[in-house]
């Protein structure tokens, strides 16, 4: 692993889940294989299961990395003897849940680790050994016993004997008289008796000098005890213990340790998707090919592309304006130092007056420079600003839904609102420019007025450029922690408003809170480390740079003999390290805009959803279009993150069919739906749509001619009127019979605006059987519809209102396909056609008479379990019966059960 880094690069998580492809990025890069961290995510959120140390371990094969996951004893895995470091591992969590991360070398007692959660960090070797989760599982005796006879185990062993003085023949004596045991507890007992003694020697109460008769001495009692080896050595000391036999199985025994999958070095890359592997392995999945292939983010290069957009001239202009401001600077401290000559240079007051006037047009002139120069990088950022705006709000409509599922709403929030900082880069590159013209200019002028003190000057000229580059990596690397952490910050805001009720209901708060803690403090404690990176760069720069400015004067004085110009040389002496210092203020500036630039590129850069031009698929032609959709899935499979949702699904649905999708939550009713609005793709099989694949253009053009009506449709803090409309025509079906059909009249009467009332952010102002009516009531309002999916359309309204929109719903799209899913399963005999989804698997499918009819069947079953509920529940005496109706509460009298 020659291309090994020695700083494992610093990848921040963005939500809680990210933690393993976070770490699997980081090993990646530190090994030299660039790999994009946001494609990693969205395989690791849509195709694989990113919290499974197997799925990742496979996807680290896959990658080109020679991993293995092994399971060793805590203590051996730090060992150089066991070879086991860089590897991805386990650590225990506060809350007892398992974390990944990188253990990337082990330095004297200490340990480079890269946490996703904080971010690269020391701990001693002896507290991380502490933190690794533990994991114990079952194996062969036999098994583990030939492989702790290999030096996978031997040399870590004979590594702690050594540590407590049992060397050479010691060592090989005790280790031979382990091995020599039939069966594999006395290598067992030598280990527990080593980590016994060591666990002494570390709490002091034995001496290492002491250690060596000890580690024998338990091991030969132990060995030798009639009450077996636990009654001398502790049950915590044991990594292996006899499991209990089972009849007709070989013997067994518990190993306990901790799980890592430990890399050798890079190897060659698992071929693409749609060749077959040379090893028999998995193929590259598209997904991880483009991890890999996508270009890594510049954005520097970026930022330059839209700043060029702006005239040639414009440019040279502001770059003209900073170079002359720069230059006139140092020549105003030469004019000013002319001026205490002037009394000895010019006699009558007329020639005085006249270079006086002279240095005012010289400074008049200096500030018709510095003043346009200003208002033109001011109008360069906010142009920035602009373009980068619209181009982000340009991108977002483009990306898929998979894109989305794999990124926390508020992140992406996060990374628009700090957009307003990047009105301010080319202020900055301004600072910059200018100060590096002056630092140069000014070095040449000390140059020319001592050049016996060319060394220090030029030294002091290197320091001020050199410290800040120096120090913009880590300044850089800090700042997007802070960032990160800050976007994961505004999570917690954004869920806070949201489910305040829910919060406030279940008596969350403290939990929320408690979380909300946790990672305020990994903010503070990045905050803390950004600012104490720069206050030290700061530092530096000021030391390097004043002491050379000292030495450099101390030098002129000592060897010049014209002491005129010693002024003039101190105050650009000092003026070396406070130009120095201003280049420190821009690298410390810079790596904020940068890193929110970088974060801003992550979604402009990401695969839109495909559109393919090759022509062969043909967006359909409307004048040819039948009036529904016909379906057809043939053998279709679909994963998401690494777990099978649908198996093996075979579906038809002919034009103008309304079909009933019911089944218990979880089942897969939703996921069926959503391969037809591309929410899902299937990972085997086909689907077909009016008798083509749904892809590309016909997707799109699919998704203009759906309706779609869930409870999780946006409703917009816009009036009633407008949220009606959104997403219709200019010529939009009728509203009157739309305002009847979804029975908003009597929502419309109590709007004390009427349909220009406002509805609040998330329709907070109608209660939500209203807000259904009033997604249903825009869904109603689309034309040019072939497909309709209802996904619990009616959720928070009574059994009557449910059943009385149904009719009205599938009256209005009669002759369109329709989709209904559903839990009220009563309300689907009315049906033509039910699918019965369990497990994702579709197990009935029929019409409703014919499978109620069939004792065996599931939809029978789920029909008798419903009425039973509703008999035996829901109209049971014991209950008491609220009635909450325009504001009255009152109590109804239950019906009593007759005999």
């Amino acid at each position: 692993m020659s291309s090994r880094r020695l700083l494992v690069p610093e990848v921040i998580q963005t939500s809680a889940m990210d933690c393993g492809p976070a770490s699997l990025k980081s090993l990646l890069e530190g090994l030299g294989r660039p790999v994009s961290y946001g494609r990693l995510r969205e395989a690791c959120q849509t195709d694989v299961d990113g919290t499974s140390i197997d799925t990742l371990e496979d996807l680290m094969v896959q990658l080109g990395l020679e991993a293995e996951q092994v399971l060793l004893p805590s203590d051996h895995l730090l060992l150089p003897e066991a070879e086991s470091l860089p590897a991805l591992g386990l650590i225990r969590l506060p809350t007892g849940f398992a974390h990944f991360v990188v253990i990337w070398a082990r330095h004297g007692p200490l340990v480079q680790v890269m946490d996703p959660a904080t971010g690269r960090r020391w701990p001693t070797a002896r507290r991380f050994v502490q933190d690794l989760y533990p994991h114990i599982m079952s194996l062969p005796a036999e098994g583990w016993r030939e492989w702790a006879l290999s030096d996978e185990f031997l040399k870590p062993l004979g590594a702690r004997l050594a540590q407590l003085g049992v060397k050479g023949s010691d060592a090989e004596r005790l280790i031979s008289a382990a091995t020599v045991v039939p069966g594999p507890m006395g290598i067992a007992t030598l280990d527990a008796a080593t980590r016994m003694t060591e666990a002494m020697v570390s709490a002091d109460i034995l001496r290492r000098s002491n250690a060596r008769p000890v580690v024998g001495s338990l091991f030969e009692r132990a060995r030798a005890s009639a009450e077996g080896p636990e009654r001398i050595i502790p049950e915590a000391y044991w990594t292996v213990r006899p499991a209990p036999e089972e009849e007709g199985q070989e013997p067994q025994v518990r190993v306990r340790g901790t799980v890592a999958v430990r890399v050798k070095g890079l190897k060659a890359l698992a071929p693409q998707a749609g060749t077959a592997a040379d090893d028999g392995g998995a193929a590259l999945s598209p997904e991880l090919q483009a991890a890999l292939t996508e270009p890594p983010a510049r954005p520097g290069h970026q930022l330059w592309s839209l700043v060029r957009q702006e005239p040639l001239p414009l440019l040279w202009a502001a770059l003209t304006g900073l170079g002359l401001g720069a230059g006139a600077v140092v020549l105003q401290a030469l004019l000013f130092r002319s001026l205490l000559d002037l009394g000895r240079s010019f006699g009558p007051p007329l020639e005085r007056l006249g270079v006086l006037a002279g240095l005012l047009l010289f400074l008049g002139a200096l500030a018709l420079v510095e003043l346009p120069t200003a208002l033109l990088l001011k109008s360069l950022g906010r142009k920035l600003e602009a373009r980068l705006r619209i181009a982000f709000f340009e991108k977002i409509p483009k990306l898929g839904d998979r894109y989305f599922r794999s990124r926390p709403s508020s992140d992406m929030a996060h990374r628009s609102h700090e957009l307003h900082g990047l009105r301010l880069l080319p202020d900055l590159m301004g600072r910059a420019v200018r100060a590096l013209v002056e630092l140069g200019v000014t070095t040449a002028g000390i140059l020319w007025l001592a050049p016996s003190s060319a060394v220090p000057a030029l030294l002091a000229c290197a320091a001020g450029v050199l410290v800040p580059l120096g120090l913009q990596p880590l300044l850089a690397q800090w700042d997007m922690r802070v960032r990160t952490h800050t976007g994961s910050l505004s999570l917690f805001y954004l869920d806070a408003f949201l489910g305040l009720v829910p919060i406030r209901t279940h008596a969350a708060a403290r939990a929320v809170r408690a979380e909300h803690e946790g990672l305020l403090v990994e903010w503070s404690k990045a905050a803390r480390s950004y600012l104490k990176a720069g206050v030290m760069a700061e530092g530096l720069q000021a030391l390097c740079g004043f002491g050379l400015a000292a030495w450099l004067v101390t030098s002129h004085i000592t060897h010049a003999s014209d002491s005129s110009r010693v002024l003039l040389l101190i105050y650009w002496a000092l003026n070396l390290p406070v130009l120095g210092s201003e280049l420190t203020a821009v690298a410390r500036e810079y790596p904020g805009l940068r890193n929110t630039t970088l974060r801003l590129l992550e979604p402009l850069g990401a695969r839109e959803e495909e559109a393919r031009t090759d022509g062969s698929v043909q967006a359909p032609v409307s004048g040819a279009e039948p009036a529904a959709v016909s379906v057809s899935l043939e053998k279709v499979t679909v994963h998401a993150a690494g777990h099978v949702i649908l198996q093996d699904v075979d579906l038809r649905v002919a034009p103008g069919s309304h079909v009933a999708v019911i089944g218990p939550s979880g089942a897969g009713k939703s996921s069926l739906i959503g391969l037809l609005l591309g929410w899902h793709l299937p990972s085997t099989g086909e689907l077909r749509v009016d008798g083509a694949r749904l892809e590309a253009e016909r997707l799109v053009a699919l998704r203009r001619q759906t309706v779609w009506v869930d409870p999780a449709t946006q409703l917009w803090n816009r009036s009633l009127l407008e949220n009606l409309r959104y997403g219709t025509g200019q010529g939009a079906a009728s509203l009157p019979r739309v305002l009847e059909q979804a029975e908003l009249l009597t929502v419309l009467a109590r709007m004390p605006e009427g349909l220009q009332t406002p509805l609040g952010e998330g329709g907070g102002m109608v209660s939500g059987g209203e807000g259904q009516r009033v997604r249903l009531g825009r869904a109603m309002l689309q034309e040019q519809v072939r497909m309709v999916v209802l996904d619990e359309p009616f959720r928070g309204l009574d059994r009557e209102r449910r059943h009385r929109l149904m009719l009205n719903a599938r009256e209005l799209w009669k002759g369109k396909t329709l989709f209904c899913i559903t839990h009220d399963v009563r309300e689907t005999l009315g049906f033509e056609r039910v699918l019965v989804i369990e497990g994702g698997r579709l197990v009935e499918d029929g019409p409703p008479a014919e499978l109620s009819a069939r004792p065996d069947s599931r939809y029978r079953a789920l029909l008798d379990a419903e009425e039973l509920a509703d008999r035996e529940i829901w109209q049971g005496s014991e209950w008491r019966r609220l009635r909450l109706e325009q504001g009255q509460l009152r109590e109804e009298q239950p019906t009593r059960k007759t005999a």
